[in-house]
Formats: structure tokens, sequence, C-alpha cells
């Protein structure tokens, strides 16, 4: 009679064995499925929907590629007030270098300068294009208010200014580049001979 039932027995343990590892992977399933739930959700508590509303603003912005062209205004008042008074821009004296008389190490001194404050200029003017979208953007997704337009205008405010300073501060190293002499016969090639003599002077003594 034993013998008869000894089959059944293994069987049905296997049976049995089977179904407890399928209710294992069921219950590991739905532990993980509610430990991912609750990590979604602890994550925007404590968090308003106009913040999560703003970082996702902030995130849709396509970033610039580092090598994409940018072309960031020249300030065209910033330039003529400087040289006006001797504080040539790096690539005007380059383009007169031969009236000048500039030597070659005053010529690869200035194309560095001009090299240097280029590339400046350009990763600043990124993060100018990517902050003019982000508050474009903005009032697109009607996700603006007055304090929003402020933080936002002032980065925009900060690196134009950022911007204007590298520019005016390559006119600066410019003039130390070159001599006296080559100072005054920019003046001249450039149309400022209108000064009078004593203004030269001063800006040559500055």
């Amino acid at each position: 009679m034993a013998r008869d039932t000894e089959p059944y027995s293994a069987s049905g343990f296997l049976q049995s064995l089977r179904r407890y590892a399928v209710t294992r992977r069921l219950l590991a399933t739905l532990a993980f499925g509610l430990t991912l739930a609750a990590g979604f959700a602890l994550g925007t508590i404590g968090r308003s929907p106009a913040d999560t509303q703003a970082q996702a603003a902030d995130t849709d912005i396509p970033t610039i590629p580092s090598t994409a062209a940018i072309f960031v205004a020249v300030n065209a008042q910033d330039t003529s007030d400087a040289e006006r008074h001797l504080y040539p821009a790096p690539q005007t004296a380059l383009q007169i270098a031969d009236s000048l008389g500039l030597s070659e190490g005053q010529r690869a001194q200035l194309r560095q300068l001009q090299h240097d404050t280029d590339a400046e200029i350009a990763a600043l003017g990124r993060r100018l294009v990517a902050e003019e979208r982000r508050l474009a953007r903005a009032f697109a997704d009607n996700n603006i208010e007055a304090t929003r337009v402020d933080a936002l205008t002032a980065r925009i405010s900060a690196l134009d200014g950022r911007i204007r300073a590298l520019r005016l501060r390559s006119h600066l190293a410019a003039r130390d580049a070159l001599t006296p002499d080559q100072l005054l016969r920019f003046a001249s090639l450039r149309g400022y001979d209108s000064a009078p003599d004593n203004e030269r002077e001063d800006d040559l003594l500055r």
C-alpha cells in the first residue's frame, strides 16, 4: 500500500515546490515595485508644484555644445570710446600692423591676446544664450513669476557684464603691447588726430 502512494507523494512535493518558487518571485517583484514607487514619492515630498515645474523647465533647455559657433555682438560704443583714448582693440591693431610697424613679437602677443579673449567670450556666450532660452521658455510654458524673472535676468546681466569686461580688458592689454609712438600712429590712422595735443599727452601718460 505504501508503494502505491509513494509516486503521488513525490509528484505533489514537486508541485508544491514549484508553487513556492513562483510565489517568492511574485513577492520579490511586488516588493521592488513598491520600493521604486516610494522612492519617486519621497523625491517629490517637500517640493511645491512650482519648484517641480521650474526644475523641469530648466532641465528641458538643451545644452549648447562647446564646439558650437557663438557670436556675441561687440559693444561698438565701448570700442570707440576706448580706441579714441588710445586703448586699441587687439584685432584692430593687428589689422593695421604693418602701418603701425609692429614687430613679430608684438603681433604674436596680440594674436594670443585676441585668441584667449575670444575663447573666454565664447564660453560665456554659450551660457548667456542658454539663460536667454531659459527665460523665453519660462514665459512660453507660463511658468514664470516676479522672483523667477529677477533671478534669470540677474544671471543674464551678470554674464553680459563679464563679456563686456573681458573685451575692455583686452584693450588695456593691447595698449601695453604698443609703444607710445605706435599709439600716436594708431590715433592718426584711425582718424583721432582732432583731439588736442595736451589730451593726447594725457592719454599716453595714463
